[in-house]
């Protein structure tokens, strides 16, 4: 009897050596690595934006734009504008005028336009384009009243009318625009054929100013 439970004790023993063995092996499952915070991402590389451009202004008469050099004129006018020898005066203009008198060197001799026959003058302050002066070679007896039909047909009424002259009579008329102001001056005595008629269009006081 003794001998059988000691070698049931025996037994068990060494069925338990095993297993104990067995339990100690078996690794427990790692523990979940604490998730690291992200690296933040570069912040995109921000592109400058372009370079403003400055509009070109609008022309003012054909080509011309106020500002413009005289080898800017020259440019836009191939074959028509040319420089003078001497500068040529503009029209006197009459007592009572917004117009003032000056000269040019640089000219267009002649230009159709409205059934007239203009010479053309650009005048100049401090280099820059401010003034193109026309004025009727031949002025017939219904030029001013024509010149003033196919003006206001554009650019609507006229702003101003004015009287001018003393002896001489003669009228004036002003279309202020936002860009530029055109002046109609017309004296003499159409039916004895005696008569000037100029067109002026001049840099507006505002933006004279600037």
């Amino acid at each position: 009897m003794t001998d059988t439970r000691t070698r049931r004790g025996f037994l068990l023993a060494s069925l338990c050596v095993p297993l104990a063995l067995a339990s100690c092996g078996k690794k427990e499952p790692p523990a979940p690595q604490a998730r690291g915070q992200e690296t933040p991402s570069a912040a995109p590389a921000t592109t400058p934006p372009p370079p403003t451009t400055v509009p070109t202004p609008p022309p003012v008469w054909r080509a011309a734009r106020w500002g413009m050099t005289r080898d800017d004129v020259l440019a836009a006018f191939p074959g028509e504008a040319q420089r003078l020898a001497q500068p040529a005066p503009f029209a006197q203009p009459q007592p009572g005028s917004s117009v003032a008198a000056g000269s040019s060197d640089l000219a267009i001799p002649a230009y159709e336009a409205d059934g007239v026959t203009f010479r053309v003058l650009f005048g100049f302050e401090s280099k820059a384009l401010d003034r193109i002066h026309l004025s009727a070679a031949k002025p017939g007896a219904s030029t001013c009243e024509d010149l003033e039909k196919a003006l206001t047909d554009r650019h609507s009424k006229p702003a101003q009318r004015t009287k001018t002259g003393s002896s001489l009579q003669g009228e004036e008329l002003a279309w202020k625009l936002p860009d530029q102001t055109i002046v109609l001056s017309c004296a003499g005595v159409p039916s004895l054929g005696f008569q000037t008629v100029t067109l002026d269009y001049m840099v507006p006081a505002e933006l004279a100013k600037k």
